[in-house]
């Protein structure tokens, strides 16, 4: 029921945001007889899942605060609460799976105090391999979180878990469950070490599971893993995308929409984690695949160039003036996918400047990119705007492009009609006086373009 005088109240936040820093503090004093009686109200009275996030960030870090200071003489009355807790049916809301979220976490902080030679370390972590199976990313990534500590100290095989989880991935039939085990899998390798990838042969497997042409489920899956892989390995996943490469371009085209989705993701988490050497390795294999004769093939190495946008902004701007021409020349391409695909990738690009005067002008800038006649018009348009904010790289990159468009375009009017002798026309180019008037702005920008790609 809604009491209607509480509607104009201000939510009283940071009144339980202090109870909860107050518990933090007071985690030190906690006597044997309060600690888990804090719990059942963290749990069972929702603390942790209260509405305002601030709340439940305290709350959480109050709880983890007591479990590192009293948890190993309350461990059996914990493990059966928390295991309690995830095993039994929730609602499915928001509330809930914060508060499953938090006790994942609070279950592999349990875990921590005990030995790797405690029996029960197996349930623990067989408690967490299930609970990956919560259609719920928060959970998911909280139980990824958890793995990885465990997996350092456990004794049981972390090859029949890994095994396990590759058969979850590519034979579950929920789509929930596929995903859960992507992120099970990753926390296992991160907490084994960089080394288990060849150790468990998993790239290999994941590659075979890509080329399954009777399930797409396990094509499906194999994106899950290669995403979620990047996303918790960061740069140490980096050597590994070059012998992915293939595996991406050809899953661009797959015959299933859940694949294609599934590989945009991925290739989006892989491109934001490149390095600058990353990008300068895979770019060269990415740029030949425009000159593929197979459509298939040079669709897929335009899309996933496109992600290059999401690419960090130091390796963005390296790549975006080598990238952009190389699109702009595909767009007059004799298959319809492939201009459509380039058209597309260019489009990622204007969605990541946050310059706002040049993003109200990307339509007019792809125009003139697919018709160089409509330059002049995208020239006009954009010395006619006024720069309050911050430019970006990926606006500096668009802009450069536009201009170098207006020059060659301008010189090749000049040399038309000079003297049609060779000698007389090389002397007409490089004559500074008979270029084309650069406004002020375009030469500031320039100049700004090329300090960023010097730095």
């Amino acid at each position: 029921m809604v009491i209607a005088q509480s509607l104009d109240r201000a939510d009283p936040w940071p009144t339980r945001a202090a109870i909860a820093r107050a518990f933090e503090l007071l985690a030190p004093a906690f006597s044997d007889e309060d600690v888990e009686p804090f719990f059942k109200f963290l749990i069972q009275d929702e603390a942790l899942g209260d509405r305002h996030p601030d709340v439940r960030r305290c709350m959480l870090t109050a709880g983890t605060s007591v479990i590192d200071l009293h948890g190993k003489a309350h461990l059996p009355g914990l493990i059966a609460m928390f295991e309690a807790q995830l095993s039994g049916s929730t609602p499915a809301t928001e509330a809930a799976d914060q508060i499953k979220e938090a006790t994942v976490i609070l279950f592999g902080r349990v875990a921590r105090h005990l030995d790797s030679s405690d029996k029960r370390m197996p349930q623990i972590v067989e408690r967490l391999i299930e609970a990956l199976k919560t259609p719920s990313e928060q959970v998911q990534i909280a139980v990824s979180d958890c793995l990885a500590p465990l997996v350092k100290v456990m004794q049981s095989p972390v090859s029949d878990l890994v095994d396990r989880l590759l058969h979850e991935l590519f034979e579950a039939p929920k789509y929930g469950a596929r995903r859960g085990a992507a992120y099970g899998l990753a926390g296992v390798v991160r907490g084994a070490g960089i080394a288990a990838m060849k150790e468990f042969n998993v790239l290999e497997r994941l590659k075979v599971a890509a080329e399954d042409k009777k399930r797409y489920e396990a094509r499906q899956g194999a994106m899950f893993a290669l995403e979620t892989l990047s996303a918790t390995l960061g740069r140490l996943f980096e050597p590994f995308v070059i012998h992915i490469l293939p595996v991406l371009l050809s899953s661009f085209g797959d015959a299933t929409p859940d694949v294609r989705e599934a590989t945009h993701d991925a290739a989006r988490v892989i491109m934001g984690n490149m390095s600058g050497y990353g990008v300068k390795t895979i770019l060269p294999d990415l740029l030949s695949g425009l000159d593929e004769k197979q459509w298939r093939t040079k669709k897929g190495s335009i899309e996933l160039l496109g992600m290059m946008a999401y690419c960090a902004p130091r390796q963005l701007s390296q790549s975006l003036p080598i990238v952009i021409p190389r699109l702009t020349d595909v767009l007059t391409d004799s298959h319809a996918q492939v201009r459509a695909a380039a058209n597309k990738s260019l489009k990622q690009f204007g969605e990541v400047i946050s310059n706002p005067e040049i993003q109200s002008l990307v339509p007019v800038f792809l125009k003139a990119m697919v018709d160089p006649a409509k330059t002049p018009n995208a020239l006009s348009s954009l010395l006619k705007t006024s720069f309050l904010h911050y430019i970006d790289h990926s606006s500096l990159a668009l802009v450069s492009r536009i201009q170098g468009t207006e020059m060659r375009l301008s010189l090749t009017r000049r040399v038309r009609s000079s003297p049609s002798s060779r000698e007389d026309c090389e002397n007409v180019v490089p004559i500074r006086r008979g270029r084309p008037r650069r406004s002020s702005v375009i030469l500031l920008l320039l100049q700004i373009r090329r300090t960023l790609c010097r730095t």
